[in-house]
Formats: structure tokens, sequence, C-alpha cells
């Protein structure tokens, strides 16, 4: 009773002393007449980032430092049996959840650990769902390690106890068979085939951040994916490299290139074949090549073969068929159907061109591609509209020429006679793989072991003789027949 007599007191006060002071203040009065706040759409972009960066709560709680403290307090208390007293807080907790696959000077991951069941206990006794977006992330990172299955069950376990709000968390539930079973990610890689989602999109699909691209799970989720879907049309074809771009991890995009190459098999059309042989040619270089071993391991032998026939046999297209043209030679056709027959056995071959040979394809969009991707060497010497190409099988180097020339052979072995010699590269006459050439020494009639001229094109006279040679000193026979088709 005493609290409201004094509560009246002190409102008959203060309406007194506005009406002393002529002071009139409404709330609402004053918010209208506030000035109207425009965000611009700069900044609304800024905070939308903000949001998709931060909102699903997969990035570490913490920083850098703090993650380095907790991994070497984790492994104190590893040593000292002291877990219980060192991880007795709720913050520790989760800091320790996004340090399972923190690692420095060679020691070992916490996932990769024993020790990973004494973390998980730690994380249960002082559970909050950032600690379970921690080991989500740990999850994702390791799908590929032995210890993966403990972090399955860590997940499974708590997504089906969840009861709260939080939208990413309620999706991750919602889906919890793409990541708490053993064949999770091919459950994932058939959902997005039905779905229809591009496989180079699984990131946004599952709306997760840049940073997880590189994780080991999105790899088994595209080789599920390339196995199951076996891409056969070009938009399907460029968008599992346009994946191996983005997760750029090199020991996944052996693994599923090689599957699509093997996949798209020797017959590939070049149009279909082009983003994924784009893409092994600027990564990986010509596997044709000395010293390019290193860039092709861990590629199947299949899919090395296949993608070496492929490019054999652009080459011969390209200087039999391209060239040609400007030479204006119909007899070129019965020289690329000689090599053809020969087409597994070449293991090397390029196209040697004059500085100005733009010209040669001008009109022709493919070989231009062509030209701007593969770079063929460059030839010095001899005459304006000469054009050289050099194949190797066996220890024995074939040179072709356009126009004015023979095809000239040269043995290999037989050169170990001048290991002093400028001329000779890697037991080679000359480098294979060098960026330019001089006529004099691509036809060197001294050092040649054989000179094909090519007469009787019509009647197979040549091409008769020279499967002959090829066979006796080479021991090689043509896989196919060199006739053309009538």
């Amino acid at each position: 009773m005493q609290k409201s007599k004094l509560t009246n007191y002190w409102r008959k006060t203060v309406n007194s002393a506005k009406k002393l002071l002529q002071f009139n203040f409404d709330a609402s009065t004053f918010a209208r007449s506030a000035p109207h706040i425009t965000i611009s759409q700069q900044a609304l972009g800024i905070l939308k980032d903000i949001e998709k960066r931060h909102g699903d709560g997969m990035q570490p709680a913490t920083n850098p430092e703090d993650i380095r403290q907790i991994y070497h307090l984790f492994i104190y208390a590893s040593q000292s049996g002291r877990f219980r007293s060192e991880f007795d807080t709720l913050s520790r907790a989760r800091k320790l959840a996004w340090t399972l696959t923190y690692s420095e000077n060679g020691l070992p991951r916490i996932v990769d650990a024993p020790q990973l069941h004494d973390a998980l206990q730690l994380i249960e006794d002082r559970f909050s769902i950032s600690a379970l977006l921690g080991v989500f992330d740990a999850l994702l990172q390791t799908w590929d390690r032995p210890n993966s299955g403990i972090l399955r069950t860590f997940i499974k376990k708590h997504l089906t106890d969840y009861d709260g709000r939080r939208k990413f968390v309620l999706k991750l539930k919602a889906n919890s068979a793409w990541y708490s079973e053993a064949n999770s990610t091919i459950q994932l890689a058939m959902n997005l085939m039905r779905s229809q989602v591009k496989l180079s999109d699984v990131w946004s699909y599952l709306k997760l951040r840049d940073h997880t691209h590189h994780y080991s799970y999105f790899g088994a989720v595209a080789t599920a994916y390339v196995s199951i879907n076996r891409p056969r049309d070009i938009a399907a074809i460029s968008d599992v490299v346009e994946f191996v771009e983005k997760h750029n991890d090199d020991k996944t995009s052996r693994a599923i290139l090689s599957k699509l190459i093997e996949q798209l098999g020797h017959d590939a059309s070049e149009h279909l074949r082009q983003p994924v042989q784009s893409y092994v040619l600027r990564e990986w270089q010509d596997p044709r090549i000395a010293g390019t071993d290193v860039r092709w391991r861990g590629v199947s032998k299949e899919a090395r073969q296949i993608f070496t026939r492929w490019i054999t046999k652009e080459d011969l297209r390209f200087f039999f068929d391209v060239v040609a043209k400007a030479c204006n030679d119909h007899k070129f056709a019965y020289r690329k159907a000689f090599w053809l027959a020969y087409l597994e056995h070449i293991s090397f071959c390029r196209p040697v061109l004059r500085r100005n040979a733009e010209y040669l394809f001008f009109n022709d969009p493919q070989a231009r591609q062509y030209y701007l991707e593969r770079q063929p060497a460059t030839l010095m010497g001899g005459e304006s509209n000469q054009h050289a190409f050099i194949m190797q099988m066996g220890n024995h180097t074939f040179v072709e020429f356009s126009t004015g020339g023979a095809c000239y052979v040269y043995d290999d072995s037989s050169y170990d006679e001048f290991p002093d010699d400028d001329f000779l590269f890697d037991d080679h006459l000359f480098r294979l793989d060098a960026s330019q050439y001089h006529m004099r020494e691509l036809r060197n009639q001294w050092l040649a072991k054989h000179r094909v001229i090519h007469r009787d094109s019509e009647r197979y006279s040549w091409q008769n003789r020279f499967s002959k040679w090829i066979e006796w000193e080479l021991d090689i026979e043509p896989l196919r027949s060199y006739r053309l088709e009538r």
C-alpha cells in the first residue's frame, strides 16, 4: 500500500514537472519523426555474404591459436590422464571438436589416433551443437580414413536426438543418411542424379561453404557419381571436369578422370572428350613426353593408353588433314591411312609448323583450338610452305614432310657412338619436346637409316614396301588395313 502511494506521488510530480517545463514527449511520434534509413544494395549484399559464411555454424567458433593450444592441452592430458580436469568446461569441449583434424610438427591428428574415443567422450560430456558441427566438419575431411566410422556413429546419434530449430542442423538431420552410413556417398550421388543436380553444385546443394571443397567426402561422392551415372554427353562431362577443378585434390582427380576416360573409350569423338582432354593436357601434360611420368602417377594404365591414342590420332588428323589442305595434295590421305594403321604403336608424335602456320586453319575452329592448346613446335629453314611431323615407334623416329621431302627414319639406338654431339638428346637424334627444329636436323640423309619416297600411292607401292621394312626392322605390324575405303 505504501509502495502504491509512493508510485502515485512520483507520477504526479513528473507530470507537474512536464507542464512546468513544457516538455511533451511521445515515443511513437518521436520514432515517426526520425529520417528513413535506406540500406544500399551493396551493404545488403555484404550482410547476406556474412550470413552465408557464418549462418550455418560450419566455421570454427575459435581462432587458430586457440585450436593449437587445445591440441597441445589434449596431448598433455592424454599423457597425464587428466582429461576430466582439463576439459571440464563447455568452451573447451567445443574447441576440442574443431581440433580433431589439427596437426603440427609431424604429430598425428586426434581423428587418426586411438585417443579419438577419449576426445568424443569429452565432447559428449559437455555437448553443444557447435561441437557437433565441429565433429561433422572433421567427418567430411576424413571420410576416407579408418576412424570415419566412429565419427559417423557420433553424428548419427546426435542428429537423431536433435530437437532444436537451427535450419542447417535440421537439414542435416533430415538427410542424415547422406553422412551417417558407410554407403552415404553412394546415396547422395544417386540423389543428385534423381534431382538432376550438377555434381559441381554439390556444395551449394548441401549449403556448405567453399572451405569444404577439398574434403575427401566429396571425392567419394564424385567417384560414386561417375561410376553410376557414366557421363555420356558434353554437359555431363564438362560438369565432372568443373567438379575436379573445384575439388582440387590431386588423388581424387586422377581416380575420377581415369574412370571417366575409361568410360569414354578409344573411339570417343573429339567434341565429347574435349573438356577432359583440355584439363589433362594443362594439368598433367602430354603422357608421351619423357619426364611426365610423375605427373601421371595414380592414373590407370588403361586411361593413359586411351588418352595417348586420343591425342595421337588428333595429331595425325591435324597434320594430314589440315596441313594437306594448304598443300593441296590429295595423296596426304594415303599417308594418313598408313600411319593410322600403326596408331597403337606410335608412342609419340607432334607437328612442327612454320611460324605463320595459323593461315592453315583460319576457317577451322577445331584446328585453331588444337593449335592454341597444343602449341606445335616451330620449323626453321627449308621452304616457306614446308611443315614436318615427328613420330616415334619403338626405338625409331620417323619424320614426314608436307612437301618436297620423303619420310626419314632414324634409329635412335644407333647414336650411342656420338655421345658428345650436340644433336643428340636423351638417346634420341633430337629432342622430342623441343620448341623448334631446323630442317637440316629433321632431314639428314647422312644420319637417316631409311628414306621413303611417296610414289604410286594409289597402287600402295611405297606403303607395301615400307610396311615390310618396318616389320623386318622393328618387328611391328599394322593393326588394321592402310588401304583407303572406296
